[in-house]
């Protein structure tokens, strides 16, 4: 990683209170199979982490938050919004060798 110093700049957006979208892999046979879930209401990020963290229960999981503003959607239509990554990866797109899967273990108290 690294950080570099930038002057302060206005975003050409900003979302206060963002949806966020979580994956709970469960080991298959020869993959992981998925449940998503999207979540609204949010109070920040720490509170996102925390619940996909207690549902996973132990399983490997990702949490994003949604880029743009997706309106709900029934269940069997897509969500499209675009998607920047919190926490955890794929662990169907991991590849061959790499043993990297994360594991949340700090305290999500946001204190």
């Amino acid at each position: 990683m690294q950080a570099l110093s930038t002057v302060h700049a206005e975003p050409e957006f900003s979302n206060e209170s963002p949806n966020y979208r979580v994956n709970i892999w469960h080991r298959q046979t020869s993959c992981y199979a998925l449940d998503a879930y999207y979540l609204t209401g949010v109070r920040d990020a720490y509170e996102a982490l925390a619940w996909a963290k207690q549902q996973a229960a132990g399983n490997l999981y990702e949490v994003f938050v949604e880029a743009s503003d997706s309106s709900d959607t029934p269940f069997r239509v897509p969500r499209t919004a675009g998607l920047v990554r919190l926490f955890g990866e794929n662990p169907n797109a991991v590849d061959e060798g790499v043993t990297s899967v994360f594991r949340l273990t700090e305290d999500l108290s946001g204190s």
